[in-house]
């Protein structure tokens, strides 16, 4: 995970309100992996976390104080981000009670995904942080995929042989990362289905994320269908940013706050380069 802190604030509003659709609060009893880490013992007294996804296929974000996320929205939708994401997390952080002054961290993924998506959501995030005076964190999305699969992967291999997660980077290839039983990230790759089929062959673990079903027929032919878990996380096996509240409170516990900002990872050149996104306002 890279981690920025910005070198100066701006004045921003807390008086936040936005209606928002899809949305739904966290179940108060729900944990997203922290163990309710206590996090404003290192930055002074801010506790809420906001985290985002916007890189493949879905915008997600939601707010989280000692691993119980608080507020959260999902749409399986990514096409409308750019224009839709300002508003939707002023929503949310309305939604929680939470002013963006509050933040002590912005957690956002920073790729692979799509060249856009990528885009949209660090440099969202890169500005909200800036105006909150709290660290970025940037994680992959597919560390964020292994970390929503990670309680149902620990149920389903008692081996703990740790998972690949995949996503569909289509061009007859997918992004891969291995992720080991212990939460340690493997470096991520865009590689063919033939070659990620291949490494679980030599290397068994978990496929995760809705990706891995281009590797389905490939491992079946070697007796490993059974690998295949493209419905983790959450039954859909799309990335969500709830699943970053606990990872993000963990570094912060850690004090692993300053350094290079996030950068983009694309792991490869874009089909077109677009132009760059206009009209995002951060709350």
């Amino acid at each position: 995970m890279s981690i920025s802190t910005p070198s100066r604030a701006l004045r921003i509003s807390s008086n936040i309100s936005c209606p928002v659709r899809a949305m739904r609060r966290g179940n108060p009893s729900t944990r997203h992996g922290s163990g309710g880490t206590d996090i404003h013992m290192t930055f002074g007294g801010r506790t809420a976390v906001l985290a985002l996804d916007t890189c493949a296929g879905a915008t997600s974000a939601a707010i989280g104080r000692h691993g119980e996320v608080v507020a959260r929205f999902f749409l399986p939708d990514a096409r409308a981000a750019a224009e839709r994401l300002a508003p939707l997390v002023k929503g949310l952080m309305a939604e929680a009670g939470v002013a963006p002054v509050e933040l002590a961290a912005v957690a956002v993924t920073r790729g692979p995904g799509t060249f856009t998506g990528v885009r949209i959501g660090l440099g969202f995030a890169r500005g909200l942080a800036l105006a909150a005076g709290c660290p970025v964190l940037g994680m992959t999305t597919l560390e964020l995929l292994a970390a929503g699969a990670a309680k149902d992967v620990a149920a389903a291999d008692a081996r703990g042989r740790g998972v690949l997660a995949v996503i569909d980077a289509r061009r007859g290839e997918v992004y891969v990362q291995r992720i080991a039983a212990d939460g340690s990230p493997g470096e991520p790759a865009a590689v063919t289905p033939e070659t990620a089929a291949a490494d679980l062959v030599a290397r068994p673990a978990l496929a995760v994320g809705a990706g891995a079903r281009l590797l389905r027929p490939l491992l079946d032919a070697h007796g490993l269908a059974d690998l295949v878990r493209d419905d983790l996380p959450h039954g859909h096996g799309q990335p969500d940013a709830a699943d970053l509240i606990g990872l993000a409170e963990r570094h912060l516990a850690a004090g692993q706050a300053g350094g290079t900002p996030p950068v983009p990872l694309y792991l490869r050149a874009p089909d077109a380069l677009p132009p760059a996104p206009s009209g995002i306002e951060t709350p």
